[in-house]
C-alpha cells in the first residue's frame, strides 16, 4: 500500500497548491518519486511507441494527430506507474495551419482480470504550447486492450487547461510495446 500512499500525498498536495510555480514543482518531485517507486518493483519498465489520430472536442478545430513514448514501471502485477512525453497536434477548422501541444505526464495503469489485457490508465502532467512558449495542466484518461505483448489500442481523452480554456481530443492510441 506504500505506493499508493505515496500518489495520494503527491495529487492532494498538487490540489491544493495555489501558485503555478509551485504546482510545477510539486508536478517535478512527482514523477521523480514515483519513478523510483516503479524502479524499485520492476528492474527494467515496459517502453511503447505510439501514434494516435482523433477529434478535437475544441471548436475551431477539425483534426487531432500526435505521437508518444510512454514507460512503464511496475509496482505489482496488474499496476504500473507510467511516465510519457509526446506531441499532439490540432489542424484548424477551414485549413489555417495548426498548433499543438507538448504534453509530459506521469500517471497510473490498472490492469482488470488476471489476463492483464484490459485496462484503465489515468494520467496527469503539463504541457507546453508550441507556439507561445507557455503551458497547462493537463489531463489524460484512457480505456485500453493488449492485442498481443507487442500491440495495445486505447481510447484517449487529451486535454490540457488554462484560464478557462479547455483544448483537448479523443483519441484513438495505436501503441507498439517493446
Amino acid at each position: 500500500m506504500y505506493q499508493f500512499e505515496k500518489i495520494q500525498m503527491y495529487l492532494t498536495v498538487f490540489i491544493n497548491c495555489k501558485t503555478r510555480k509551485m504546482k510545477k514543482a510539486i508536478l517535478i518531485l512527482a514523477i521523480v518519486g514515483l519513478s523510483t517507486v516503479g524502479a524499485h518493483a520492476q528492474s527494467k519498465p515496459r517502453m511503447s511507441i505510439a501514434a494516435n489520430i482523433g477529434v478535437p472536442t475544441t471548436s475551431g478545430y477539425s483534426f487531432a494527430y500526435g505521437a508518444d513514448l510512454q514507460a512503464d514501471f511496475g509496482v505489482a502485477s496488474t499496476t504500473f506507474i507510467t511516465l510519457s512525453g509526446g506531441y499532439e497536434g490540432y489542424s484548424w477548422k477551414g485549413g489555417g495551419g495548426s498548433s499543438g501541444i507538448i504534453p509530459l505526464l506521469a500517471g497510473a495503469k490498472f490492469f482488470f482480470g488476471e489476463a492483464n489485457k484490459l485496462y484503465g490508465h489515468a494520467q496527469l502532467g503539463y504541457a507546453f504550447y508550441s507556439k507561445g512558449g507557455s503551458g497547462a495542466f493537463a489531463y489524460a484518461p484512457s480505456l485500453g486492450y493488449y492485442v498481443n505483448p507487442n500491440f495495445d489500442i486505447a481510447l484517449k481523452y487529451l486535454a490540457s487547461s488554462k484560464d478557462q480554456f479547455t483544448l483537448g481530443s479523443l483519441n484513438v492510441r495505436f501503441a507498439y510495446n517493446f
